[in-house]
């Protein structure tokens, strides 16, 4: 499966809301919590993510509450953890293409014992708590990452990469991207690792 993606910076939350509770579907609200293991050698990378995702009603969504506290999600909540691996490309400078090979694991301890052995490193943790939303086959996520910001992001699943299939998504995501309110000027084109790592690094 390949993803095509775009993200944006959100300024109003409200507002985007608002007009996504006209345009989408709401779906759910999940907190993920990402560890980013890299092979230096290769400068390979595997995610492992521990998701917890709970429905809610669309009315119950309360933008004027957002971000929500990881502590208000009930007990009840589904977790899984999840192991990712995804072959990235950058088009057009702010498009992402990616191939992405997803598992579920029980326990992450053996497989975080077999990439220590394998030359892995812990290389960045991240966190996100999102609000899904669906758009015919458009996932709207709104997205707040501490040390970062709010982001709207955008994606397409599609079972090729070919130019013609790329250029029909990413006219489709910039058309569902104004829809929402948003300029063009606010696409962010740098992965939310570059970001992390600037900031970071700035604040050290």
């Amino acid at each position: 499966m390949v993803e095509i993606e775009l993200k944006a910076h959100v300024k109003e939350v409200v507002a985007l809301v608002t007009r996504l509770a006209s345009l989408a579907t709401f779906q759910r609200c999940c907190y993920k919590s990402d560890t980013y293991w890299k092979e230096a050698h290769k400068q390979i990378q595997i995610r492992i993510r521990e998701e917890k995702s709970f429905l809610m009603d669309a009315f119950c969504f309360d933008a004027e509450r957002w971000p929500l506290k990881i502590e208000d999600f009930p007990a009840d909540c589904s977790s899984q953890l999840l192991v990712t691996y995804k072959r990235k490309e950058l088009v057009e400078g702010s498009f992402e293409v990616n191939q992405e090979q997803e598992f579920q694991v029980d326990k992450r301890e053996p497989l975080e014992l077999f990439l220590q052995d394998a030359g892995f490193s812990i290389h960045l943790k991240k966190e996100k708590l999102v609000a899904a939303w669906q758009w015919d086959e458009v996932l709207l996520e709104l997205c707040f990452i501490p040390e970062l910001g709010n982001f709207l992001e955008l994606e397409i699943l599609c079972d090729s990469d070919s130019p013609e299939v790329v250029a029909a998504a990413h006219k489709k995501l910039r058309k569902v991207l104004a829809e929402c309110g948003i300029e063009e000027s606010a696409i962010e084109s740098r992965y939310y690792s570059q970001l992390l790592q600037e900031v970071r690094g700035a604040s050290s």
